[in-house]
């Protein structure tokens, strides 16, 4: 059994191509190189990230013709670099997902960070250090979306607005005065009267804009 075990481990280890060794950023000061390496399971595309002597598995993977892109970006912006793989989970590339590492400078590595990792179509705004996040399509005749907006209050980070709308509503929260997310707006959504029209979301983003792509060389 151990040495089936170790032929699996072996065989699973070797699907993974050569080593790309990141060292510039778009933004903030790079500590330390981030070493990943990818794989391809059928229409999958998983990766590793070496930490200290040891490589972790990553949870964000890309389907059918999308790939995974890795760059090092300060996303906490606190002058560090950090790592930020990210790829279509979906063949429609209407969802991105995101595996964000922040940079530990007293333990001088890499750390998951859940928080951000979880925002769906994660979208960093460096000019005014914005990060927001959501859904632009999940249904009603592509009028159903939301979307919400974050920042970092002493390293922790906070939803500080949302919009959303179903097929029957349009809703906006923002922070109240003690920080918590109350509802300002609430609207029947009537398409018959044309004075209450579903709400399109137009903020679109074009992530690969506005960050410098990591992409294999080998590609």
């Amino acid at each position: 059994m151990k040495l089936i075990a170790l032929l699996l481990s072996l065989l699973f280890t070797s699907a993974y191509g050569g080593t790309l060794h990141l060292d510039k950023a778009a933004t903030g000061k790079v500590r330390q190189a981030a070493d990943i390496r990818y794989a391809h399971h059928d229409e999958k595309q998983t990766y590793q990230l070496k930490i200290g002597k040891q490589w972790s598995h990553g949870s964000c993977s890309s389907s059918g013709t999308g790939i995974l892109h890795a760059l090092l970006l300060d996303m906490n912006f606190d002058g560090h670099a950090d790592l930020w793989v990210t790829g279509y989970t979906d063949s429609q590339g209407r969802i991105r997902c995101s595996d964000v590492w922040l940079w530990d400078a007293p333990a001088k590595q890499y750390r998951f960070n859940k928080p951000l990792s979880a925002i769906p179509n994660l979208d960093i705004r460096i000019a005014d250090q914005g990060i927001a996040g959501g859904i632009t399509n999940c249904g009603c005749a592509a009028q159903c979306f939301y979307e919400d907006s974050y920042a970092w209050r002493a390293d922790k980070l906070i939803a500080t607005a949302r919009r959303e709308q179903d097929c029957e509503r349009y809703r906006e929260y923002r922070l109240n005065d003690k920080k918590d997310l109350i509802i300002v707006k609430d609207e029947i959504i009537d398409s018959g009267k044309p004075h209450q029209q579903a709400i399109d979301n137009v903020n679109t983003y074009d992530w690969q804009r506005h960050a410098h792509i990591m992409r294999k060389p080998w590609e």
